[in-house]
């Protein structure tokens, strides 16, 4: 599976879930070519949280990072390894059902206490 389809998916998907707990995009970067890296980062007070697409692996995960004044003040920590309270290995599935693995975390994660 190629990233145009992967990501934009992951990206359709993941939308009512930013947007239901008041994050809105800041940027998309992306290359020319289907086979590179690409992200979609989106904030909201306090946090940032972006989709990441790692071309070489090829994976899909998202990452936060703490933000204050729009400056971003911790380093960026994949939402599923919070969850789990260690590092995973690396899921490197494109599938729709990774995409709603992802979907059922970024919930969990910013409905977590």
């Amino acid at each position: 599976m190629i990233r145009a389809e992967a990501f934009e998916r992951a990206r359709e998907r993941l939308l009512p879930v930013w947007r239901s707990h008041g994050f809105k995009l800041a940027s998309v970067e992306r290359s020319e070519r289907d086979s590179e890296n690409a992200y979609a980062e989106y904030f909201r007070r306090g946090v940032r949280l972006r989709l990441v697409w790692e071309a070489n692996e090829p994976a899909l995960w998202i990452e936060s990072a703490r933000e204050i004044d729009a400056q971003i003040v911790s380093r960026w920590t994949d939402i599923e390894w919070s969850l789990a309270g260690s590092p995973l290995p690396l899921d490197t599935e494109v599938s729709t059902e990774r995409v709603e693995r992802l979907a059922t975390a970024l919930e969990r994660f910013l409905t977590a206490p």
